[in-house]
């Protein structure tokens, strides 16, 4: 058996400690890993922000416990208001409701240049600059601090500062910075999710477009359902309807064509525009006959629309139509349609989708 002397150890000690690095990289990582499944699962449940921001807080105080102290920040776009959102952590820097009483310049400067994503302070304990923070830094050896800005819905910035303490030994330091740059590379992802989430909240509290005035795409989807829900209770047909425009419209154009659809529909049918480019249709009709009437119908109000007011009529509309019970639910009604229109080859035209053929009329569909 081999025995090794001391030397030949000696001489392995940087490659056993670059292996020991990268074990602790890794697990740190799958750590920083189930952190991002915690996260979107608050996101997904429609925790509210302070809840979530705590949440980020108490994961990054997990993650490197005796060495970090995040502090989260609000201002508003104008940087004329600052106040701290974990203020129970930060008694120091703030009132009793989180309102600061002084902002370090490097942190003001770096919120108003939103072209640099990342900073890292060094030397806080000596720097003037942050001397009216210099008792609570030093009470806990905080000597440099990684800052990260994400805008929330309203344009007003959300600031994490992580302070780290003094580390002695070169290794501590060098992996303890290459962590702290792992989570502020996570810090603007986990926090553009809860945003997003945010103005989607906000945009499913809206009924109707702005502009156009007609149903929302989740309006439309929701009292679909329930047009389904009557269809098979009572063994109704339905016809669901695409209708796409070659391109981009202006607003202008886009409302008369709304208005134009809209004059198609009776009261008790739907109509929505889910993007600039496509409008969806359902309508009650008593047999399957009834679907090239329909197709026809809003056909002739595109085409009576004046081409100068509604210059995507001069691009081109394509018009789709599904049957139900023929499809079985709304997505495949609206991948049927959808199909159907883009079979179209007229400038303004309209196709039936039946059983995969796209036709004009049943007796065509039955020909072949």
């Amino acid at each position: 058996m081999k025995i090794e002397t001391k030397d030949a150890i000696l001489q392995d000690a940087p490659l056993l400690e670059a292996v020991h690095e990268s074990l602790i990289q890794r697990e740190f990582l799958l750590q920083l890993r189930k952190i991002d499944h915690v996260l979107l699962g608050h996101v997904a449940s429609s925790t509210n922000f302070m809840s979530y921001v705590d949440q980020i807080v108490s994961s990054i105080c997990d993650l490197l416990t005796s060495n970090m102290r995040p502090c989260v920040f609000w201002c508003d776009k104008d940087l004329t208001q600052w106040r701290v959102l974990n203020y129970k952590d930060w008694p120091e820097l703030s009132d009793s409701l989180g309102n600061v009483r002084h902002v370090p310049q490097p942190l003001a400067t770096f919120v108003a240049s939103p072209s640099r994503p990342f900073a890292r302070e060094h030397n806080l304990s000596a720097r003037a600059d942050w001397n009216r923070w210099q008792d609570v830094l030093n009470e806990h050896f905080l000597d440099t601090c990684d800052l990260v800005s994400v805008q929330d819905e309203d344009k007003n910035w959300i600031t994490f500062c992580l302070f780290s303490a003094k580390l002695a030994a070169e290794s501590e330091h060098r992996m303890h910075f290459w962590a702290v740059d792992q989570i502020i590379h996570s810090i603007p992802q986990w926090l553009n999710a809860m945003v997003a989430r945010i103005k989607t909240d906000a945009r499913l509290q809206e009924h109707t477009n702005e502009i156009t005035g007609l149903l929302q795409p989740h309006a439309f989807d929701h009292a679909f359902d329930m047009m389904l829900r009557d269809a098979r209770r009572y063994f109704q047909r339905l016809a669901f309807l695409s209708v796409l425009v070659s391109k981009d419209a202006q607003a202008d154009e886009l409302k008369l064509l709304s208005d134009t659809l809209r004059d198609t529909l009776r009261d008790n049918d739907l109509l929505a525009n889910i993007s600039d480019y496509e409008f969806i249709m359902a309508m009650r009709i008593n047999q399957l006959d009834d679907a090239p009437i329909v197709a026809q119908k809003v056909q002739k109000a595109l085409q009576k629309a004046d081409p100068n007011q509604v210059s995507v009529l001069s691009g081109g509309i394509k018009i789709g139509v599904a049957l139900y019970p023929e499809q079985a639910n709304q997505n495949k009604l609206y991948l049927a349609s959808l199909a159907a229109a883009n079979a179209v080859t007229e400038n303004v035209g309209y196709r039936l989708e039946y059983y995969g053929k796209f036709v004009k009329d049943l007796d065509e569909a039955y020909d072949e």
